[in-house]
């Protein structure tokens, strides 16, 4: 009879151990923690008895994080993974660390343009999950009070900062303790100063970055700081948040995706959205789009069978409409229906119709290899130029010196290769 117990007892053990099915996914966005909450009950109720364990982690750390621990055979089921081409996700791909989903997943619901941003070696490998524009983001309510109106090129947006400095109030909040945000800044401000034919021309290597306008983006950046608040190079995302939710900065270059921790932190807050003034009238400007990342399939999944279950519904309306309900954030899935946030229409119109083709930052062809435009140049750049460190000019000549290295067009003009 004892025998019989504890066999039984094992039995009862063993069930449950493997009725806990558990889905181990990694991220650097914290704000989706609520989302896999809502996705882990909508697969309950469909009759999937799956647990998600979300971890979230540090964005700068994230990448490095991800890649050492599934080197070593650690890590999660479904990682978050960042859009091609790129090196980082490059390195998942060419160190069979994460697995292609062609044939797993239905991709019907995802646009060409969406796809091409997952795609490498005619295989996808992740689920896209999100589209972010970038802009300047602004306080409807100071705006309102100063008689001030959205800007329709960048002298009129210095003339705001102007009047607003003159009354006490920070015409910019500048996150430059984190690098990446100043080379966002960059690059959605070139692709209206410099415009998508100049980018364009220099990804062909017709321009390289010793031109004048690319020097010229620059000294109007190095000029602006003086329309940032005391103290920017200390400040990071976190300060800015709370500094531009409670109204103490008119403005911020920054993406869609800071929307939902704005309002959390202040449910009152009006925020309204423009993108880059270009610097003379009747020229047109552009917002900068890019697919945000996709959710990846790791190669040492514990758990595959149900990490692609979750990675299907990922790829539903379904899914879509949960995920911009949650984040306010643009979902990549087509068919999600979209909350009534007139910013995010607003956003959702400039990235429909007013995106630049061609940009050099995530996303483009000058960040697939090291040194990096991105990582190499105008991250660490921009903080030595805003610092006082260097100048526009010598910023310039450091891009030219990183991206001469291995950037083909640009080696091609410079008469290194044929």
């Amino acid at each position: 009879m004892k025998k019989f117990v504890f066999v039984a007892l094992c039995f009862v053990l063993l069930f449950s151990f493997a009725s806990a099915k558990t889905v181990e996914i990694w991220s650097w966005r914290t704000q989706d923690a609520q989302v896999w909450q809502e996705v882990q009950k909508n697969l309950k109720a469909k009759g999937e008895d799956i647990t998600i364990d979300f971890r979230a982690f540090i964005p700068t750390e994230y990448d490095a994080k991800l890649f050492l621990a599934l080197q070593g055979g650690t890590g999660p089921d479904i990682a978050y993974i960042r859009r091609l081409p790129g090196g980082r996700t490059q390195a998942l791909v060419e160190g069979n660390l994460i697995k292609p989903l062609n044939q797993s997943i239905d991709f019907s619901n995802f646009s060409e343009s969406v796809q091409k941003n997952v795609t490498m070696n005619a295989q996808i490998w992740g689920v896209p999950f999100a589209v972010q524009v970038c802009g300047i983001f602004y306080n409807e309510d100071i705006f309102k009070e100063n008689k001030l109106s959205e800007p329709k090129t960048w002298d009129e947006m210095l003339e705001i900062c102007k009047t607003l400095k003159t009354k006490g109030i920070d015409p910019f909040f500048c996150t430059a303790k984190e690098a990446w945000t100043l080379t966002m800044q960059h690059a959605m401000c070139g692709v209206s100063i410099l415009g998508p034919a100049w980018i364009k021309r220099l990804s062909e290597g017709k321009v390289d970055f010793l031109d004048q306008d690319w020097i010229y983006l620059q000294t109007l950046l190095n000029d602006l700081k003086v329309y940032y608040q005391d103290g920017y190079m200390g400040n990071d995302t976190n300060d800015m948040n709370a500094a531009f939710a409670f109204g103490q900065a008119a403005m911020v270059f920054y993406g869609a995706w800071g929307y939902q921790t704005w309002k959390e932190l202040n449910p009152d807050i009006n925020v309204g959205y423009f993108m880059v003034p270009p610097d003379w009238e009747g020229s047109d400007p552009y917002s900068y789009i890019y697919m945000d990342g996709a959710f990846g399939l790791t190669s040492i999944a514990k758990n595959p069978t149900d990490a692609i279950k979750i990675l299907k519904y990922t790829a539903t309306p379904e899914f879509g409409t949960i995920f911009t309900g949650i984040t306010a954030n643009i979902p990549a899935v087509s068919g999600a229906v979209m909350p009534d946030i007139p910013l995010l229409k607003e956003v959702m119109e400039a990235g429909a119709n007013h995106a630049s083709p061609y940009v050099y930052w995530v996303g483009s062809p000058f960040v697939v290899q090291q040194p990096s435009l991105y990582d190499a140049v105008l991250s660490p750049g921009m903080q030595a130029m805003y610092m006082g460190q260097i100048t526009p000019a010598q910023l310039a000549q450091q891009a030219q010196d990183a991206l001469s290295q291995w950037f083909e067009p640009l080696m091609r003009k410079l008469g290194k290769i044929k």
